[in-house]
């Protein structure tokens, strides 16, 4: 029987080589996405503890196409959320809702704490964002801009208004030089809150129950 020549044994070796390397692709993908999964659950339940000051449990509903809620075990699941936060004692203290929207760069992704029995969001949080530095990303950091969140009346429609004209507690007072990155941030909310919190008012003693 004639031995392998070497233009065949280099073929084998260069297809076990391909086959080690595509499994080490693969098995550093599903490591990598392991790992982001674990650092965007950490960010979400920060993100909740910061907007929900005094929070000691949370449970994370999942809203399903019919309005109905249904706990979800971890903040990987797919699909609409909404986090309820309570006190040591079990006191429900709110609902920090997601919620994004596109701003002058790129998609802004958020968190706003909503308080049900006010109908107001009470802080505000940027997620992730790509906006203009120094300009634009000034949404997640300027005292006066994020003062607006401290008592929003959310019962009306949300709106934006130009730097310093700010009259009624529903309008978000904008960042001068940043009014694009503001307007979204409006919108957001002018979106979000109308899909969401009739959502939470209807399930609310649920919630308050944490059930």
């Amino acid at each position: 029987m004639s031995q392998p020549t070497g233009g065949f044994n280099m073929i084998r070796l260069l297809s076990v080589v391909s086959v080690l390397c595509g499994l080490l692709i693969v098995g550093t993908e599903l490591n990598t996405r392991a790992r982001i999964r674990r650092n965007q659950e950490v960010i979400m339940r920060e993100s909740v503890a910061r907007l929900l000051p005094g929070i000691e449990k949370q449970i994370i509903y999942g809203i399903e196409p019919s309005g109905d809620l249904k706990i979800l075990p971890n903040s990987e699941a797919p699909g609409p959320r909404l986090f309820a936060g309570y006190d040591a004692s079990g006191k429900f203290l709110g609902v920090v809702i997601e919620a994004s929207e596109r701003g002058y760069a790129d998609i802004i992704s958020a968190m706003y704490a909503y308080a049900p029995d006010t109908q107001t969001i009470t802080g505000f949080q940027v997620v992730d964002m790509k906006e203009t530095p120094g300009l634009g990303n000034r949404i997640s950091t300027d005292p006066e801009f994020l003062e607006n969140f401290k008592s929003l009346d959310a019962t009306h429609p949300i709106a934006t208004v130009k730097h310093g004209s700010k009259k009624n507690p529903w309008e978000i007072d904008a960042i001068s030089g940043a009014t694009v990155s503001s307007r979204a941030v409006g919108r957001m909310l002018q979106e979000s809150v109308p899909s969401v919190a009739p959502t939470v008012l209807r399930n609310l003693g649920r919630i308050k129950r944490g059930e």
